[in-house]
């Protein structure tokens, strides 16, 4: 499982039992803490030494830089310490960075910015004032934690409480894109369900469009039809005569011609052994395109379809 890897720069004799015992502290964390002294830098052999250190610097993801009261090591690349240059990289490079700086250092920067234009400022604490100038352009940089400490115990509370704040972050950056990709998955979903659904008004439509003027569907006037015609438990879709001749002709029935002096629109009869069958529908039951009104008055449905069911008997002359 790949961990976090801590690179730990300072000047190293002056400071060596505050690496050694920050380096235990990263590593109990169970982080990876990087030092030169513990042999965790790789060197090439084909660049100076300081150019590895650079290097491994960048793989890292986290620098903590330790400033003390020495100035340490030049630089082969410029007129600053090798510690200083690790700090540009990191800076560079984007590191989460926290610098911890020796309490009598830190206090005395305050007076060297405010007396270092006269040219007769001495330090105290440091051996080169080249410390103060880069402690100045550190304070520049908003994204770098600066602390000053007087014993490690100082350094690794501050880091422990550190590392905490950002574990958090990083918990609730996680929530935060948790719920964007939850509240993106259910738009995501909406739209999807909202594709179906007119998917199937589309199909529903068609399948309606497909059987239009055939014998399935139902409005109140059809409903009145069936029920005289006994059909109870069928249901009829006819939208207009036509459709319905079609269904009557199935059950039997055949159109008559009706008198042009009535009001009737269509008369259909069915003669049977024992019974003759007679369906009267009047035209008001029908627009203008001769398809079948939704009617919902009674006495008007009433008077308009009529069914006659006489014996064969009535019919015979004696």
């Amino acid at each position: 499982m790949a961990v976090p890897r801590v690179f730990i720069s300072s000047t190293f004799y002056d400071l060596v039992q505050v690496r050694y015992n920050i380096g235990d502290f990263i590593k109990n964390l169970g982080y990876e803490p990087v030092m030169h002294e513990k042999s965790a830098i790789t060197y090439t052999q084909n660049t100076e030494l300081e150019n590895d250190c650079y290097n491994e610097l960048s793989s890292c993801d986290i620098v903590v830089c330790i400033i003390g009261n020495n100035f340490g090591t030049q630089s082969q690349v410029s007129e600053l310490s090798i510690t200083m240059e690790e700090l540009k990289t990191a800076i560079k490079s984007k590191k989460k960075i926290y610098v911890f700086i020796a309490k009598d250092v830190f206090i005395e920067n305050r007076t060297y910015e405010q007396n270092k234009d006269n040219g007769s400022f001495k330090s105290a604490y440091t051996d080169d004032l080249k410390i103060h100038e880069f402690i100045l352009n550190l304070k520049k940089e908003r994204k770098i934690v600066i602390s000053s400490f007087e014993t490690t115990d100082e350094i690794t509370n501050t880091l422990k409480l550190q590392f905490a704040g950002l574990f958090q972050s990083f918990l609730q950056e996680k929530a935060r894109v948790t719920n964007e990709k939850i509240t993106y998955d259910l738009a995501e979903t909406a739209e999807n369900i909202k594709s179906l659904i007119n998917e199937m008004v589309e199909h529903n439509q068609a399948f309606i469009s497909h059987f239009d003027g055939s014998a399935f569907a139902v409005n109140m006037t059809l409903q009145y039809i069936r029920k005289k015609l006994g059909l109870e438990k069928v249901s009829i879709y006819a939208k207009n005569l036509d459709a319905l001749d079609e269904f009557m002709k199935f059950l039997g029935f055949e159109s008559v011609d009706v008198d042009d002096f009535i009001d009737d629109e269509r008369k259909y009869v069915r003669n049977e052994f024992d019974k003759k069958s007679t369906l009267i529908l009047k035209s008001c039951l029908l627009d203008e395109e001769n398809n079948f009104k939704d009617i919902r008055n009674k006495e008007i449905l009433d008077n308009s379809v009529i069914w006659i069911e006489t014996s064969v008997e009535d019919d015979l002359p004696f």
